[in-house]
């Protein structure tokens, strides 16, 4: 559930000085032109645009926020990450810069820094799925994996039909060998999302490891129906639940 979503904050100029806020309108032209840009696709326009921004109003966070969100696409990391930290910086009681800086946090496996920002993003606004969905996989990504069930079933209540929070739940039960649980989050998931390729495939390995056979063979038709490309990948990872699951009964 890898989203970046960068919340735009409309800093208000009304009650700032007279010449403070002539100053903010020419930065805010700037900014939104930026947005319109990095909407089009013009990456270094967007960025010479905030910068713009930045440059005529220092304090402008949401500048800060949209030119780290472009310069994360670029591929820019360390300058997307500074530019988060400078929007924390300005305006520290905003959850969508520790949201960002969190995400890339999470892109470089850098989980205990993920999970502190998408902490903090959750103490400002407690209900945002979208970081309980980043932070429980980046406790899974540090092994915490009843941290990350909680954090999935987390969303779950927030956003009862989000098949991917369904999907990422049954997972982490997968690998703590709840089948059950998992084989009924996969069920969900698919009830949502009747075109989810990779969750028919994982309900179906699901139950080839509780020996329904049948059942899971269903499973990878529809799963190859839905996209054949994942035949050649699929059949490996058939193969090597048979090999698990023989493994185990001989033990």
């Amino acid at each position: 559930m890898k989203r970046v979503v960068v919340w735009v904050v409309v800093v208000i100029s009304m009650g700032l000085p007279i010449c403070w806020g002539q100053t903010l309108r020419k930065a805010e032209d700037y900014y939104h032109r930026g947005l319109t840009r990095q909407e089009q696709g013009d990456v270094d326009g967007a960025i010479a645009d905030f910068s713009k921004a930045i440059e005529i109003f220092p304090k402008y966070s949401a500048a800060y926020d949209s030119r780290g969100a472009v310069r994360k696409a670029k591929g820019d990391v360390e300058g997307a990450i500074a530019d988060f930290s400078k929007a924390i910086e300005i305006n520290p009681d905003l959850p969508l810069s520790y949201y960002n800086r969190g995400f890339v946090f999470l892109e470089k496996q850098d989980f205990d820094r993920a999970i502190k920002d998408f902490d903090k993003a959750l103490e400002i606004q407690p209900n945002l799925a979208i970081v309980y969905g980043n932070r429980g996989d980046a406790k899974r990504g540090a092994g915490d994996l009843p941290g990350a069930l909680s954090d999935y079933s987390k969303v779950i209540e927030i956003e009862p039909e989000n098949a991917e929070a369904y999907f990422n739940r049954a997972t982490v039960r997968q690998d703590t060998d709840d089948i059950d649980g998992a084989i009924a989050d996969f069920s969900r998931t698919i009830e949502i999302n009747p075109q989810h390729a990779e969750a028919y495939a994982a309900r179906g390995l699901a139950r080839l490891a509780k020996g329904l056979d049948t059942e899971a063979q269903r499973d990878f038709d529809k799963c190859l129906e839905l996209n054949g490309n994942m035949k050649g990948p699929l059949e490996q990872r058939i193969k090597y639940a048979k090999y698990q699951r023989d493994k185990k009964r001989k033990s």
